[in-house]
C-alpha cells in the first residue's frame, strides 16, 4: 500500500511539473506573437535605448532573417554556421545608422527589409573572406544581394573603415577593467543619475562616481589613443562602443531564452510521445 501511494505521488509530482513547464513556455511564447510595435515605436525605442524594442525585434525578426540570408548564399555553409552573429552585428549596424537619423521608415516592413539587406553585405563580406568566388556565385550573390530591395528602402553600403574602428574600439572597450564596463553601460545605455550609479556600485556619492567616469574614460583613452587622438569625440567613441557592448549582451540573452524555449517546448512534446508508447 505505501508502495502504490509513493508511485502515485511521484507520478503527480512529475505532472505538474510538466503543468508548470508548459505554462511557462506559453507565456513566453504567446509574449512574443501578441506583442505588437509598429515601426516608429521601434524606432523611438532603438533611440532611447529601450530593451523592448530590440527584444520585438529578436522575437520577431530573427528567424525571417535568418532564411533569407541563407538561402541568399546556398553554397556557402559558414553563412548558415555564422548566423547568431551576422544577426547581431546587422542589429549593431541598424542602431547606429537609426541614432545617426540615417533610416527613414516609410512604410511597416521597411525596417526588416534594411536588417536584411546589412545582414546580406555582411554575409556577402564573410563569404569572400572565406575563400574565392567563382564568376557563377559572384552572379548568384548579387542578385540575391538586390532580391528584396524596395525603391523605397533607405540603403547605404557598409563603411568598411568604420566597421574596422569599430571592431578595434570594441577591443578596447573589453580590455578595460570590468567595474568600468559596469559603470559606462550604467551611465551611456540605461541613462542612469550618477547618484543613482553610485548607490548600485557601491561608491561613496555621484561625485565619487563621476570621478570613476572619469577615470575609465581616460583608461579608454589610453589603451585606444591611435584612434582615440582628439578629446573632443572621445565621448562620443566611447558612448558608441559601450552601446554596442550592451546591444550584444541583450541580444545574446534574448536569443538564448527563445532557444531554451524551444529546447523545452521540444522536450515535453518528445516526453509526451514517450509516455503514449509506453501506455
Amino acid at each position: 500500500m505505501d508502495n502504490s501511494y509513493s508511485l502515485v505521488s511521484v507520478l503527480i509530482t512529475q505532472y505538474l511539473v510538466k503543468v508548470r513547464n508548459y505554462i511557462k513556455v506559453i507565456a513566453y511564447l504567446s509574449q512574443i506573437f501578441h506583442r505588437t510595435m509598429t515601426e516608429a515605436q521601434i524606432v523611438f525605442g532603438i533611440m532611447q535605448n529601450d530593451s523592448r524594442a530590440w527584444q520585438y525585434i529578436c522575437r520577431n525578426m530573427r528567424a525571417g532573417f535568418s532564411s533569407i540570408v541563407i538561402k541568399s548564399f546556398p553554397l556557402d555553409r559558414s553563412v548558415s554556421e555564422e548566423i547568431d552573429d551576422l544577426f547581431q552585428e546587422s542589429c549593431i549596424i541598424l542602431m547606429e545608422k537609426v541614432k545617426k537619423g540615417g533610416v527613414v521608415v516609410s512604410r511597416e516592413g521597411a525596417l526588416f527589409s534594411y536588417l536584411v539587406q546589412i545582414g546580406k553585405l555582411l554575409a556577402c563580406n564573410l563569404v569572400r573572406k572565406k575563400r574565392v568566388l567563382s564568376p557563377e556565385e559572384m552572379i548568384t550573390i548579387s542578385l540575391n544581394l538586390h532580391k528584396e530591395e524596395n525603391e523605397d528602402d533607405i540603403f547605404t553600403p557598409l563603411d568598411v573603415k568604420q566597421q574596422t574602428q569599430n571592431e578595434f574600439l570594441d577591443r578596447v572597450f573589453n580590455s578595460i577593467p570590468e567595474d568600468c564596463q559596469k559603470l559606462l553601460k550604467k551611465f551611456y545605455w540605461d541613462r542612469k543619475p550618477m547618484d543613482e550609479i553610485a548607490c548600485m556600485l557601491g561608491l561613496r556619492n555621484a561625485d565619487s562616481a563621476k570621478t570613476k567616469k572619469n577615470r575609465c574614460m581616460n583608461k579608454f583613452i589610453e589603451i585606444g589613443k591611435m584612434l582615440v587622438n582628439n578629446e573632443e569625440y572621445a565621448e562620443d567613441m566611447v558612448r558608441a562602443a559601450v552601446e554596442r557592448a550592451a546591444l550584444r549582451e541583450l541580444l545574446e540573452d534574448e536569443c538564448a531564452m527563445m532557444n531554451n524555449a524551444s529546447i523545452r517546448m521540444a522536450a515535453l512534446d518528445i516526453d509526451d510521445e514517450d509516455q503514449q508508447e509506453e501506455k
